[in-house]
């Protein structure tokens, strides 16, 4: 019965359509991926190839290793006598040479200065050299400021204190522009695979109904239990397949040109006041899971309308309300706090894990992410039953 609901999804001409418009979307996102990478060779010349990755990654692994106060004070030194002897604008050459290598090191000691304030380009040139060395502990004087002002309670001020000890310093680095361009695209990406596997879990019950073939349907031996449990079993595989179908596709082509260098590279290199302690990769690895969750969600909540309104049109709208409208919505009204949890949230994981969402029931204190990711996990879950029950009393009402 599954193979037989799965070839009515994948044969249709319009499914058939949007999926092969899926794999297009896909390789041309992989395209831009790898295109979108910048690379400044030493005689001043920018380069935007699918080589460009690769060679930014070799250059900037210059500075593999620790991150120690001394090799901040020597980078910080560095570019502060290139500001010196090109007060005006400094050259591409010297940019390629030398300020390239190290310029997401400058850029992790901007954020690190900045604290929980605007991020400021070029906030180092102002911080002598002795100031470079002690650039942790500014971190760590920036954390207890950022403890004051998120943790208005003494148990959210000791899970904040918790969290941040766990981050080692000095930081170890590794070229992560690969990882962290995908992070953007995967995400993008990973919208477009949710709204799409909404749109084909939409027709999985509500096609009976179309076609006039439910009193059909229902009539059969297994029309009211087996069949309707094929049915919502299809649409979590045809949400799995998709779904990671996708991702492979976009992953493989995009990491095989730009490489892997940095998975291990601490995320705070990235984002120093993050409370999640976990690496590039790990982060990405975190993005597809939740992506995967909304995928699921999505199929669950398309299904339900489905089954309860006997209309594809209705169902469909659902999963677009849900992951596209919510965040629009969210801006617009005044429940930050509400908007933070919503479903679109699984899918805006490079924005949730930059700040310090945290929140309290009682004495138990969570962080958003884990929570998202359990609650809608089983929210996906619990829908399963609702569905099989909401469509399989449609069938005794009919045979009544």
């Amino acid at each position: 019965m599954v193979k037989y609901e799965l070839k009515r999804i994948f044969t249709k001409r319009m499914n058939k359509l949007l999926l092969a418009v899926a794999v297009i979307v896909g390789i041309v996102m992989s395209v831009f991926a790898v295109t979108s990478v910048r690379y400044v060779d030493r005689e001043g010349i920018l380069h935007e190839t699918p080589g460009s990755a690769r060679k930014l990654t070799e250059d900037k692994n210059r500075w593999k290793g620790e991150l120690t106060g001394d090799v901040i004070a020597q980078i910080v030194a560095d570019y502060q006598d290139i500001a010196q002897d090109y007060p005006d604008d400094i050259p591409d050459t010297e940019y390629g040479e030398r300020i390239q290598s190290y310029s997401s090191i400058t850029d992790m000691v901007d954020a690190i200065l900045g604290g929980d304030e605007e991020y400021t380009p070029g906030a180092f040139l102002g911080i002598t050299t002795d100031q470079a060395k002690d650039i942790y502990s500014i971190r760590e004087q920036n954390i207890e400021q950022i403890i004051q002002k998120y943790g208005d309670t003494p148990e959210k001020q000791e899970f904040l204190r918790t969290q941040y000890e766990k981050t080692d310093t000095p930081f170890y680095y590794e070229a992560a522009d690969s990882w962290d361009t995908m992070l953007l695209y995967a995400t993008t990406y990973g919208l477009i695979l949710v709204v799409l596997i909404g749109f084909l879990a939409a027709g999985i019950f509500s096609d009976e109904f179309s076609l006039k073939a439910d009193a059909v349907f229902f009539s059969c031996r297994y029309g009211r239990s087996r069949a309707v449990r094929s049915k919502i079993l299809t649409g979590l595989l045809m949400a799995t397949v998709i779904y990671w179908a996708g991702m492979a596709l976009l992953s493989g082509i995009s990491f095989s040109i730009m490489g892997v260098s940095g998975f291990h590279t601490l995320y705070q290199v990235d984002q120093p006041y993050s409370i999640y302690n976990i690496t590039f990769g790990q982060d990405y690895l975190i993005l597809l899971l939740c992506g995967y969750i909304a995928s699921l969600l999505s199929a669950s909540v398309a299904m339900l309308v489905s089954a309860k309104t006997h209309s594809a049109n209705i169902a469909v709208c659902i999963p677009f309300i849900l992951f596209c409208a919510s965040p629009f919505i969210g801006r617009a009204l005044p429940f930050g706090t509400f908007f933070q949890l919503t479903p679109d949230q699984l899918l805006n994981i490079l924005n949730c894990a930059k700040y310090p969402y945290i929140y309290q029931i009682g004495s138990v204190v969570f962080r958003q992410i884990p929570f998202i990711m359990l609650f809608y996990t089983l929210v996906a879950a619990v829908f399963l039953p609702v569905i099989y029950r909401c469509y399989r009393r449609y069938g005794i009402r009919r045979r009544a």
